[in-house]
């Protein structure tokens, strides 16, 4: 998120007390739930996930509500926790989690639980030191005394080693105020490298596991000021010389699995820096990646860290449609663009917040909702009804404080925090934001639950998704696929911007998994290659096509068509797409 030196309490926003008790338009029983009891696999880099970022902060019965609405428990495939080591250990007794849990702590493992109990899997990002480890005495973004923090990772991996398979090691590390009094050298030695080392020591115990342990984001910030040791004292320089380092680095590079880059609409409404080294997002992405692959690393892949794309009518938002209002049209059209370009590109995670917060960048996925009613009953006019005859929807950008979910006090955020009301709101009945249905179709990519890897990428020689037809057209093209391995189907995602339901593409991928430039090959942790259907086989392929309406995200000119065909001898399942719309997912299947 952008951050300067003069407000890096907008970062802290997220460790204050929040909570957002969802209630989805999607699903009347939101408030029961079902567990998913499969034997859950182990995370590897192949895999594909697409889910949100959540923050609880102790109020049980609504993180019990935000694990139960669709938004986490059919869509998500994973959520990314924050974990602030100067909240979960704010005094060195509290490092004693048997005996001295800290409330922080407690909020997290049950939210972690409640995901495990989904089938969800978690990613860790790790960020901020207690006072009582800190080099400076003070609590919060300062340099941890040498030692401890490996120390603090590794307690971490083992309390949640068979429930957590990611660990970012810490937050948007480019920036000076992110940690200060320590320069980029301390970062790569004590942070990146001695902290993996640390976690990958538990994982490596009987019984071993897979872990993905990754590095940090980089704030998108072009005029914050760089941490010590980098080029340039702000912006793009350094955020590049920051990923040379981490390459220069052969024996921290050794011990991660991934570099992370963070997800945003910043600046232009797409990521943009300082317009040249970092022009938006997925530029960011390619740069990276092309250091990667001139080092010889193409094994080492890339994630995202945290994410974001804001709704609202404040300046953090932006009129990329040009149609001149700030608005959540806006957000529909950026994460078309955002997810569409990165997926396609290569990126396996994606997740976006999950619902509005106490941040000045109003950046949820959906809104909160009086789950209990305890905003009604204190502030009548701060609500509205649903329309799918649910909680009433919250109206104002609220902190929540109180010791338990019966006692919270909802106070509105002052003008610096940019409030807003319903009038900001495009439909405000629905409990979601317009740009949750964009997220939505695009999380079928990893399939909430089922374990799902990469399969063929666009353009990629012998590994590619063909499209082929006048219903692809306009000046925005995705095409995605993956491979369900639970439900044992491959899965393609199809956006056209030009689409008009007139046109007809043809689509064809591998039958099988293939060796890939970047995954399913010989660094693979495990070997898919060869899993699909064989040469020979009959397959069905179902097509769905549709549009996403602009107004309330409703489906509209939806058609679903099945087809019946076998795997001939150049091992590709094709479809033909009569009558294509702008979104179009096609689901391949063995028949029986």
């Amino acid at each position: 998120m952008h951050k300067n030196l003069s407000s890096l309490v907008l970062g802290i926003l997220l460790i204050t007390i929040n909570f957002s008790c969802l209630h989805s338009q999607d699903d009347e029983e939101a408030g029961k739930g079902t567990l998913n009891s499969d034997k859950p696999y182990a995370w590897t880099t192949d895999h594909m996930h697409v889910g949100v970022r959540w923050q609880p902060f102790g109020f049980p019965e609504c993180e019990i509500y935000d694990a139960n609405r669709p938004l986490i428990s059919e869509h998500s495939s994973y959520a990314q926790f924050w974990v602030s080591w100067n909240a979960v250990e704010p005094s060195r007794k509290n490092t004693d989690y048997l005996n001295h849990k800290s409330g922080q702590l407690k909020a997290i493992e049950h939210a972690v639980n409640l995901c495990i109990e989904r089938g969800l899997k978690v990613e860790f990002v790790m960020w901020h030191t207690p006072a009582w480890a800190s080099v400076s005495g003070k609590g919060g973004p300062w340099r941890p005394k040498k030692g401890l923090y490996p120390e603090f990772v590794a307690r971490i991996a083992k309390h949640f080693k068979n429930r957590v398979d990611a660990y970012q090691l810490y937050h948007e590390v480019n920036l000076k105020g992110m940690m200060n009094d320590a320069d980029s050298a301390f970062i790569i030695e004590e942070i990146f490298k001695n902290g993996a080392r640390a976690i990958r020591k538990v994982y490596n115990e009987e019984p071993k596991r897979p872990v993905i342990i990754s590095t940090s984001g980089t704030s998108p910030c072009e005029a914050c000021g760089a941490r010590e040791g980098l080029k340039g004292e702000k912006g793009a320089e350094a955020v590049e010389d920051y990923y040379d380092q981490l390459i220069a680095s052969p024996e921290m590079i050794n011990e991660v699995d991934a570099l992370n880059m963070n997800v945003s609409d910043h600046f232009n409404g797409y990521g943009m820096m300082d317009g040249k080294i970092i022009a938006n997002v997925w530029g960011q992405y390619d740069m990276v990646r092309t250091k990667l692959d001139n080092a010889q690393l193409k094994h080492k892949k890339i994630l995202s860290s945290e994410s974001w794309i804001v709704w609202d009518g404040s300046n953090n938002n932006h009129d990329v449609n040009a149609d001149g209002i700030k608005d959540e049209k806006d957000a529909y059209d950026k994460t078309v663009t955002i997810f569409g370009k990165l997926l396609e590109r290569g990126l396996n995670t994606l997740n976006m917040p999950w619902c509005d917060n106490s941040s000045r960048w109003s950046m949820g996925l959906v809104k909160r909702v009086d789950y209990n009613g305890r905003v009604k009953q204190l502030q009548p006019k701060w609500v509205v009804p649903s329309t799918n005859g649910g909680p009433d929807i919250i109206t104002r950008k609220v902190n929540l404080r109180g010791s338990s979910d019966q006692n919270i006090i909802p106070t509105e955020v002052p003008d610096s925090g940019l409030p807003f009301t319903e009038k900001n709101y495009i439909n405000p009945g629905d409990p979601n934001h317009l740009h949750y249905y964009i997220w939505k179709w695009y999380s079928q990519i990893s399939a909430g639950s089922d374990e799902v890897i990469r399969h063929a990428i666009a353009g990629e020689r012998g590994n590619d998704i063909k499209v082929l037809g006048v219903g692809m057209t306009g000046n925005e093209q995705y095409r995605i696929s993956s491979y369900n391995r639970t439900a044992q189907k491959f899965i393609v995602l199809i956006y056209s911007s030009g689409a008009n339901g007139r046109g007809w593409v043809d689509v064809s991928i591998p039958s099988t998994i293939q060796q890939g430039v970047y995954y399913n090959n010989d660094f693979s942790y495990f070997d898919f290659k060869g899993e699909g259907i064989e040469i020979g086989e009959r397959y069905l392929a179902k097509v769905t096509t549709k549009n996403i309406n602009r107004q309330n995200g409703s489906d509209e000119d939806l058609s679903t068509n099945t087809y019946k065909s076998e795997v001939g001898d150049d091992g590709e399942l094709k479809v033909r797409v009569s009558s294509m719309n702008k979104f179009t997912s096609i689901e391949f299947s063995l028949l029986p």
